[in-house]
């Protein structure tokens, strides 16, 4: 569970690093909250698709340089969330 963002070594949990992999198996693509919920062994009730915007927020803050203005973990309004890689 870890990963680089540039020379910074970034320890991820291991739900953290779950969703990366998600992520990074559909980049670019739109992953809906349910979808992650899923992905992570949860059913499908509203309270844990907040579970999954809480953990999205706590990643945001360990690779993006602003976290309030995401460049790689992006919202698709409607979708879900998307890694956009460069």
């Amino acid at each position: 569970g870890e990963l680089w963002r540039g020379r910074d070594l970034v320890r991820l949990t291991a739900t953290e690093s779950l969703l990366m992999r998600v992520f990074a198996a559909r980049a670019h693509e739109p992953v809906s909250r349910q979808e992650l919920v899923e992905d992570l062994g949860g059913g499908v009730a509203e309270a844990q698709e907040r579970a999954v915007d809480v953990q999205i927020t706590r990643l945001r803050r360990k690779i993006e340089t602003d976290p309030k203005s995401p460049r790689y973990l992006q919202t698709v309004r409607g979708s879900g969330y998307m890694l956009a890689p460069d």
